[in-house]
């Protein structure tokens, strides 16, 4: 077979390039939707990488088990959306206002995850990474498959109910409490891997989760809409987004991500997205209305956790010079008739004295009252903290970044409880970032 480089991956080195610089400059959508260019884009160059390396990929070869990946994706992540509901590890901020955007949006950036990692498992098998390697072959007793799928009971049942101390045990609790099932079933098994001495996959998995999720906290810590973790004891010492020791957490992600899709394909009669399971019984079809009701019931596992990220995951929404409330209703209509249509033109357009000086002439207000205006508008953009977090640090006196910078985290917390009895108050650690975030603004404009 001739081994060519596909065109979908000369598209996607493009649409890299291309989205980071336009990301940069502030042009939508790229700006907006920074994250999933950039993934979509790395999916296609590496399957393109792989193609020419091996001359089978998974979108050229296996296309339809590249499209019937992307809903699984997403399905497998929300289960993770699902469990943080109670974990309360990330949440995220500056998202589209639009229902329809956001949602899209959430589609889109999940239906990333499986594809993303197995497409960079497969280009590390491609260059030979852990060929020679063997173990020891060893027993797995029907008592071990018992311990293991208690184990992993254990592990998801803690994580949800005493996330403080065992939040970590959700990225391992569904390989042990699945893999079984896997092994017994005749599916894709990492339990039979070791059984003969072949740990290979398990290597290659783990190196791809540790790439994936360098990737993902790189790129998200670039994207306007984004996540933001608050994860317990972990909170200071961080690597872009994520806490150092967090990073840990990626490559056995990657591998229970690949113990939950080859669970998954046990009701496919084997069928996987690896060349060796591709065309596994393929005398062997799923009946349409299995299909339909599979169909229907993902659709309503989407809508329920979509509508449960929208309530309490997501923190902020992009501030729009429309939800500037701190403006006057008439200046917020005459602001763009003078060339600032956003909150960042409203700063980025008024650096100096001389341009705020000439946009109060223009807008006959004094100075005073348009520096209110552009610090007010620092303040709502820092770390996506959004409209209605502003209103809280309005409410207890803080007007800038400056001011949010002075104050102590705990003291602060402690005043928006008493301002706002019987609402909701932001979380301490979510105080504490913002706070963080206000001290490193200022040191850097000193």
């Amino acid at each position: 077979m001739k081994k060519t480089f596909p065109f979908h991956g000369v598209f996607g080195i493009i649409l890299l390039i291309l989205s980071e610089i336009l990301s940069l400059k502030k042009v939508d959508p790229f700006y907006s939707w920074f994250y999933c260019f950039a993934w979509w884009s790395y999916i296609l160059t590496i399957d393109a990488i792989i193609h020419r390396l091996k001359g089978n990929s998974l979108i050229v070869n296996r296309t339809k088990e590249f499209f019937m990946m992307i809903p699984w994706s997403i399905f497998i992540w929300l289960i993770f959306e699902a469990a943080n509901l109670s974990l309360e590890n990330w949440y995220y901020i500056s998202l589209p206002h639009s229902t329809v955007e956001r949602w899209l949006g959430y589609a889109i950036a999940y239906g990333t995850v499986l594809p993303g990692l197995f497409e960079t498992t497969e280009l590390l098998e491609s260059i030979g990474l852990f060929r020679k390697s063997f173990t020891k072959n060893i027993h797995i007793s029907r008592e071990t498959h018992i311990v293991l799928i208690l184990l992993g009971t254990i592990c998801l049942v803690c994580s949800v109910l005493i996330p403080q101390y065992f939040f970590s045990l959700i990225w391992v609790g569904f390989i042990f409490l699945l893999e079984p099932f896997n092994y017994r079933f005749g599916g894709r098994s990492l339990l039979k891997d070791l059984e003969e001495g072949n740990p290979r996959r398990i290597y290659l998995l783990l190196i791809a989760g540790l790439i994936c999720g360098l990737l993902w906290e790189f790129w998200n810590f670039w994207a306007l809409s984004k996540w933001v973790y608050i994860v317990p004891f972990f909170e200071r010492w961080k690597g872009f987004e994520m806490p150092f020791l967090g990073f840990l957490g990626f490559p056995p992600f990657a591998v229970q991500a690949y113990v939950m899709y080859n669970f998954i394909s046990l009701f496919r009669f084997g069928r996987g997205w690896e060349e060796s399971t591709d065309r596994l019984n393929p005398e062997r079809r799923t009946r349409s209305l299995t299909t339909v009701l599979t169909a229907i019931l993902i659709g309503s596992f989407y809508v329920l956790i979509f509508r449960a990220i929208d309530f309490k995951t997501v923190d902020s929404f992009y501030p729009r010079l429309k939800d500037a409330y701190w403006i006057e209703a008439r200046y917020r209509e005459e602001l763009p008739k003078v060339g600032i249509a956003t909150l960042d033109e409203l700063f980025s357009k008024t650096r100096e004295k001389k341009e705020r000086d000439e946009l109060a002439l223009r807008l006959l207000i004094p100075k005073e009252e348009l520096i209110h205006w552009i610090e007010k508008a620092q303040l709502v953009q820092l770390k996506g903290l959004g409209v209605e977090n502003l209103r809280l640090l309005d409410g207890v006196g803080i007007p800038s970044i400056s001011a949010l910078a002075k104050e102590d985290p705990e003291i602060l917390y402690n005043k928006i409880g008493q301002a706002f009895q019987g609402g909701v108050s932001p979380r301490k650690t979510k105080i504490r970032i913002w706070v963080r975030e206000a001290r490193k603004k200022v040191k850097s404009s000193e």
